[in-house]
């Protein structure tokens, strides 16, 4: 009980120091963007777009929203990144958690407890978000139907159909995705916890010495790139190719998750993954010892 309490308030306090980013200004974006969609319709700005072949509805609104999921993992990746360039330094000085000061724990269960609110809860709150956004999307593209001649409404039924298939795809995608960044992420937040927010350039720098470093050392010896260079391409290929991206925009059945689920399942490289893992639980580590041994 006491370690499902201890774990609970340090989610709390990850979630109180960081909402701005992940709850709040996420939240205002979808504001803005339901404003501009009233504002569009309100205005009949779409009748810019009368007298083009319109497009079948359910595949309009499909294709946003798979977009939509899109943007919301950019902008998870890009605040996931300055996160854990940050986090892991933030409270470093001691284990003092605001009104929690009593609760004692360890430097390891401090580290983890920020690596994986960074990978299971703010990845979360942005999927709640992106289905916010995505129910918002529909209502514009429903209302666009009472304004566009030859626009059909999408049925209710269907349009609930593609949206869960769509999100299912979507939070496989972002679980996926973030189980093969692992070890890129403990990279940049072991490192904060050695020099803090210089993390953030290093976490770039360092690896460009080592790929200038081997071509320079070994010139003529290794493959264009160097090795290290070319492993660090395949570790930051992740996604669909570009005759997914076809078959999602040309296929006339409504979107299947389970097809492209499976898909992204088999172009994935299982050994790599469990090898990226460990280095992201071996980095953890060595942060704590790091942080337990050397920061009063």
């Amino acid at each position: 009980m006491h370690t499902l309490t201890s774990w609970r308030a340090l989610f709390v306090r990850e979630y109180l120091e960081h909402r701005m980013a992940f709850v709040y200004f996420p939240l205002g974006v979808v504001v803005l963007l339901a404003l501009s969609g009233l504002s569009a319709l309100g205005f009949n700005r779409i009748k810019l777009i009368h007298g083009f072949l319109l497009p079948d509805p359910l595949k309009v609104f499909e294709l946003g929203y798979l977009v939509l999921l899109a943007l919301w993992l950019a902008y998870l990746a890009f605040a996931l990144f300055f996160y854990y360039g940050d986090a892991f330094a933030a409270d470093r000085r001691n284990n003092a958690m605001l009104f929690w000061k009593s609760m004692p724990v360890s430097d390891f269960k401090v580290l983890a407890s920020k690596y994986f609110a960074g990978s299971l809860v703010f990845p979360a709150i942005i999927l709640l978000v992106a289905m916010v956004t995505g129910l918002v999307y529909f209502a514009m593209v429903s209302a666009g139907a009472y304004l566009l001649p030859g626009f059909a409404l999408v049925p209710p039924l269907t349009a609930l159909g593609s949206f869960v298939q769509i999100t299912i795809f979507g939070i496989a995608f972002f679980f996926l995705a973030l189980l093969w960044f692992a070890p890129f992420l403990a990279w940049v937040g072991g490192l904060s916890t050695v020099v803090g927010r210089w993390s953030l350039p290093l976490a770039f720098v360092i690896p460009g010495l080592l790929i200038v470093i081997e071509n320079v050392a070994l010139f003529g010896y290794v493959p264009r790139g160097g090795y290290v260079w070319a492993y660090l391409g395949r570790r930051m290929n992740f996604a669909l190719d570009e005759a997914d991206f076809t078959l999602l925009a040309m296929d006339p059945r409504p979107f299947d998750a389970w097809r492209f689920i499976n898909r992204v399942i088999v172009d994935i490289d299982w050994t790599q993954m469990a090898i990226g893992l460990v280095f992201a639980a071996l980095v953890m580590w060595l942060a704590s010892e790091y942080r337990r041994r050397r920061i009063v």
